[in-house]
């Protein structure tokens, strides 16, 4: 979603990507990095996308993955992916 709430369509990997600079702004504004995600979980809307969202994802994670989750599910706005986390700060 757009700061403004608006749903942003594009690729897999544009919307994975997108998902994950803003994750990173989120933290950053707490004062914490994405190193300190403990848990996160993942939506696609269809496992055919798990290998363009895991080359997009993994590029934010250099030194190793989280725990992850990763399912399948009907979007909203008919996106193909969400990603919520949980970090500790």
């Amino acid at each position: 979603m757009s700061p403004e709430g608006e749903p942003l369509y594009g690729s897999v990997t544009q919307q994975t990507r997108h998902i994950m600079h803003a994750i990173r702004e989120t933290l950053a504004r707490a004062h914490t990095t994405l190193n300190h995600i403990v848990k996160v979980q993942v939506w696609l809307s269809s496992m055919e996308h798990f290998s363009e969202f895991n080359v997009a994802y993994s590029a934010f994670f250099p030194e190793g993955f989280p725990a992850r989750s990763v399912v399948t599910s009907h979007l909203a706005f008919d996106l193909d992916v969400e990603i919520e986390v949980q970090a500790v700060v």
